[in-house]
């Protein structure tokens, strides 16, 4: 426990980094700009779902009530003729409160890196021994867990690669600092 007490300082500065990173990613470097289409009428689409009272929240569709309407032969030939989907529709938006969970998000992958290296690293380890593994464990945290609902939800290849990017620049940034500042031996 006293170990990862010690890296209180890496868990907080990498997070901190990440969440910069993340921020000029997608405001300044603009390699998400294509990570999603606008809908061919995208007017016409704002009324449709004004004028159905759809609140903010994620729909699927067609979407069956229950397990046994999935054998529904009405159900079956929505699923057929299409089209199929999901939704979200978000409500006002809070900046700030976006930003703040994204920073806990990175906080607590980075206080699970540090759990791996207070676990698997001695202090005053070799800063290439740090980076490596705790770098890679970074990448793992940033990059694999979005990939299942990517795969089921159909996202752009682009996006998905884009995404990757990221987690790979992330988890290179967390290793990163946590060899810079790993503790020094006792």
């Amino acid at each position: 426990m006293d170990m990862l007490v010690s890296l209180v300082v890496p868990i907080v500065v990498s997070a901190a980094a990440v969440w910069v990173y993340s921020a000029l990613a997608w405001m300044v470097m603009g390699h998400h700009a294509g990570d999603m289409e606008g809908a061919p009428d995208e007017d016409a689409l704002m009324a449709a779902i004004r004028g159905l009272g759809i609140r903010p929240g994620v729909y699927g569709f067609p979407r069956p009530k229950s397990k046994a309407d999935c054998k529904d032969p009405k159900f079956m030939e929505k699923w057929k003729t299409g089209p199929s989907g999901m939704l979200n529709v978000w409500g006002p938006m809070s900046m700030g409160r976006n930003m703040a969970l994204s920073f806990v998000v990175y906080l607590l992958v980075s206080l699970l890196v540090g759990y791996i290296g207070a676990v698997a690293i001695g202090r005053g380890a070799a800063f290439s021994h740090v980076l490596r593994v705790l770098g890679t464990a970074g990448i793992l945290g940033y990059v694999f867990g979005a990939l299942p609902n990517a795969i089921w939800f159909q996202a752009k290849g682009r996006a998905v690669l884009t995404c990757a990017f990221d987690g790979v620049v992330q988890g290179l940034i967390t290793g990163l600092v946590f060899a810079a500042l790993w503790p020094t031996a006792a």
